[in-house]
């Protein structure tokens, strides 16, 4: 595998999803064939995906927060599964520390914000405490999208197995929920 065309490919996907594979090979000075294998591939090992990135703020979620959760641990799953259902909630993810949950948080406006709070988070049996950051000013990446472009271009491919995952991973064990940007509002 040529991980050097693969992360190109990336690349230039990450700047344009919707760039078509005879425009691909052109600036990549390959066959449109190699870049459509290479695509397929990438995309059947799960390393990519290919979605619609909606822009929260044009669509009117002006209040964007990350929220950090503490949880009685004994409620933590079931909070979870409950957050993970709530429209507001666009990530979740178990974390170390002194917080068990951080979310991502996105709402029209502060009072929607504050109804959120009010009545469907508090409202939740287990939840101990939270903490907000509301985002004043987005730098790197976007409420819908992380930025990656560093992240792969210093990501060593070959270093995935064939179903795409890790070669050298931690523990199978390690609690995770997955949300797809394709689940945002």
């Amino acid at each position: 595998m040529d991980d050097e065309l693969d992360r190109k490919i990336i690349q230039e996907l990450q700047k344009d999803g919707r760039k078509g594979y005879v425009d691909l090979a052109s600036e990549l000075k390959v066959s449109e064939g190699t870049v459509r294998r290479r695509i397929k591939h990438l995309l059947q090992r799960d390393i990519i995906k290919i979605v619609a990135a909606p822009n929260v703020r044009r669509l009117g979620y002006d209040f964007v927060c990350i929220m950090a959760l503490q949880v009685s641990i004994t409620d933590l799953r079931r909070v979870a599964t409950k957050l993970a259902q709530n429209e507001h909630v666009c990530y979740l993810a178990f974390v170390t520390g002194r917080y068990d949950l951080i979310a991502i948080v996105v709402a029209k406006s502060p009072e929607e914000y504050r109804h959120f709070l009010e009545s469907e988070l508090y409202a939740i049996p287990g939840v101990v405490r939270t903490e907000a950051f509301v985002n004043l000013d987005v730098i790197k990446g976007s409420a819908s999208l992380p930025d990656t472009t560093q992240l792969i271009s210093k990501f060593d491919i070959s270093s995935l197995g064939k179903t795409g995952k890790s070669v050298n991973r931690v523990s199978t064990d390690t609690p995770v929920m997955k949300t797809n940007v394709s689940d945002i509002p």
